[in-house]
């Protein structure tokens, strides 16, 4: 039996937005198991039978090239993007502010799941990219920073 895509593809998303590096499921005799290393950060999944190879997701943020070097940190898939843990609490992060590594940047829903974001590397927020309560995709810029020296 072949994996239903959307499973892998929210399985995949589940993993990246918590940071789990390996994940075993089952139901109906269906078995998935991800696993994500430290050589490819990206989700590979097999099914028993058969072996399946999982679709990518686009990185949550992309990895810092310099101290002085702009980069984009994207939505890792859909969902809807909030800016502040509650309506009327300010938001995480605002243009101008310094970021520790896993200080939260965002939350993002999918399928009545909030996640909560979290830096991977210290950076300075140069833009807010998207509105609160924006519908995002996989690719979508949701923050322009500059990665600062750990």
């Amino acid at each position: 039996m072949i994996p239903d895509l959307k499973t892998l593809d929210a399985l995949m998303a589940r993993m990246q937005a918590l940071g789990i590096t390996e994940l075993d499921y089952s139901r109906d005799g269906e078995h998935i198991r991800l696993v994500r290393g430290e050589q490819d950060s990206r989700p590979q999944a097999t099914g028993t039978p058969p072996a399946v190879a999982a679709p990518s997701l686009p990185a949550t943020e992309t990895a810092p090239a310099s101290s002085s070097a702009e980069t984009t940190i994207e939505a890792p898939m859909h969902g809807q993007f909030y800016a502040s843990p509650a309506p009327d609490a300010p938001p995480f992060v605002k243009p101008g502010d310094i970021v520790a590594e896993g200080q939260p940047l965002y939350i993002l829903e999918v399928m009545k799941t909030l996640s909560r974001i979290e830096a991977e590397f210290p950076c300075r927020i140069l833009a807010v990219l998207a509105a609160n309560a924006d519908a995002v995709s996989p690719g979508t810029p949701l923050f322009t920073v500059e990665p600062l020296d750990a």
